[in-house]
């Protein structure tokens, strides 16, 4: 009695002919095959006993010695020979299993239109590759278009707004054997603004005058100029904000804010002018000591 039952492994009958035979072992090595599950051991393990059962039963030689003895020492020779097949990065080479007497290459290159033929006998497992790829502050607020060289060709690359430093953007094929492309963004921090969050801080100098006359200014934004109405006596340190001109999020699409800090650029005065605008300022101006009484630890 045979000790597999190479017609049950393929879901055939003992008397199915070599064409049902070969549909109903498409249909499974399809389902099975180790480029389609991949760190799949089941699966792989499944289409190795499914190929095994279709060398011999595609083989009217192999079949009619399997008919009558069973599978004998058939799944022996399938597994030395499987084991050569095997290419060391993840594939096989079917070609190897001819010293065995089972035609593979063949067979899976009838049912994968050539796919295990010529120069694509073994097939390397896809990796992954991740490259770091450098951004201007502007370039990671805005968003922009960049050239990326790899394996001496040019692919441009989509660069999302609102990324920052350890963002990874992936692109999908462009990595080893068809595997993805991982971009470790890395931002250049120099730039008048400072990034909290999806919120950002902008220092902007007034002068004294515009600090206690009030009036309007042009201030730079993610998304352009703006004007910028700043309030009758304004003291220094002051935050405006500007809704939604900060960070458009990568992952919501909705913007912070701006905020504008006001610093007063006072005039380089002589002395004496210095001397005549402080009599003129005495009467008005707070004590810096009352500024500074609710300071404590």
């Amino acid at each position: 009695m045979a000790k597999k039952d190479y017609y049950q492994v393929l879901g055939v009958k003992k008397e199915a002919s070599e064409a049902e035979i070969k549909k109903a072992y498409k249909k499974l090595a399809r389902q099975y095959h180790p480029d389609l599950n991949p760190n799949n051991a089941s699966a792989e393990a499944k289409f190795k006993e499914i190929s095994e059962a279709y060398a011999v039963l595609s083989d009217q030689e192999k079949r009619s010695k399997y008919d009558r003895f069973g599978s004998g020492n058939f799944g022996d020779q399938f597994s030395q020979a499987w084991s050569q097949a095997r290419t060391g990065q993840g594939g096989y080479d079917f070609g190897r299993m001819s010293d065995y007497g089972f035609n593979m290459e063949d067979i899976l290159g009838d049912i994968f239109t050539g796919a295990f033929s010529g120069a694509r006998r073994s097939h390397p497992r896809a990796q992954d590759i991740e490259m770091e790829i450098p951004l201007s502050f502007a370039e990671s607020i805005q968003g922009c278009k960049k050239g990326i060289r790899l394996e001496g060709s040019v692919i441009e690359v989509s660069i999302p707004s609102g990324v920052e430093t350890g963002s990874k953007i992936r692109v999908p094929g462009k990595g080893k054997n068809g595997g993805d492309l991982y971009l470790a963004c890395k931002v250049d921090s120099r730039s008048s603004f400072m990034r909290k969050g999806d919120d950002l801080e902008l220092s902007v100098p007034i002068s004294l005058k515009e600090a206690i006359e009030g009036g309007s200014i042009t201030v730079p934004t993610a998304s352009g100029k703006v004007d910028l109405k700043i309030p009758k006596n304004s003291s220094g340190g002051r935050r405006l904000k500007l809704r939604g001109k900060g960070v458009k999020s990568p992952k919501t699409g909705k913007a912070g804010d701006l905020y504008v800090i006001l610093q007063i650029a006072l005039p380089e005065l002589k002395e004496a002018e210095s001397n005549a605008l402080l009599s003129v300022l005495k009467p008005i101006v707070q004590d810096g000591n009352e500024l500074r009484s609710d300071l404590q630890l």
